[in-house]
């Protein structure tokens, strides 16, 4: 069983996946940094714009959960941020998760 995903959590460490690469699906975008680092890791950006709290927190715990299964698909040492649009509170889980995994497999064939 592969360990946890990190978390990005410091605001420098956002700013540096959100000025590199960028791709976008309908519900979500995601920024993606090949690190040097161990691991992979991942930052979820979920605005006011998506909702209230508790839409804001229902999708960060769905991308937090579709992140933990497919972070093998992902090199090591690669680093996303996945910034949730308005869209993203009235989708599904499977939903997210397809779009999540689609962009993985793009971001993996890339860097």
């Amino acid at each position: 069983m592969n360990p946890a995903p990190g978390r990005i959590r410091k605001h420098s460490e956002f700013l540096e996946v959100c000025r590199a690469q960028k791709a976008s699906s309908s519900h979500l975008v995601f920024h993606y940094f090949p690190s040097s680092g161990t691991g992979v890791a991942f930052g979820f950006a979920v605005s006011k714009a998506v909702g209230r709290a508790v839409e804001r927190n229902r999708v960060k715990r769905r991308l937090r959960v579709c992140c933990r299964e497919l972070a093998g698909v992902l090199p090591e040492g690669s680093r996303v941020v996945l910034r949730a649009k308005p869209s993203a509170a009235a989708a599904s889980f499977w939903d997210l998760r397809g779009e999540v995994e689609g962009a993985f497999l793009k971001i993996a064939s890339e860097v």
